[in-house]
């Protein structure tokens, strides 16, 4: 069950290509783990079809609340994240 809005901003702040730390909705969040969602760019000329990645599904702690664990399913929107799904963890 999706308690999002389909076009949530969330904040997010990467250290060596991973997600560390967001905002949304106002709150805190450490990343406790990030997993890439990646696309396949298939095309007729490619033996290896590329990749490239389209978002992050983050599972985050609030810093206010450590009781507080969610699932963030995020997407790159431009130069920055829209929240396109959240759970409690």
């Amino acid at each position: 069950m999706s308690i999002a809005p389909a076009a949530d901003i969330v904040h997010l702040w990467m250290e060596q290509g991973a997600p560390v730390r967001l905002v949304w909705a106002g709150h805190r969040y450490r990343a406790v783990s990030a997993e890439t969602i990646r696309s396949r760019v298939d095309h007729d000329a490619l033996t290896h079809p590329a990749e490239r990645l389209v978002g992050w599904s983050v599972i985050g702690r609030s810093e206010r609340d450590p009781a507080d664990v969610r699932l963030f399913q995020l997407q790159r929107q431009g130069a920055g994240w829209i929240l396109v799904d959240v759970d409690p963890a």
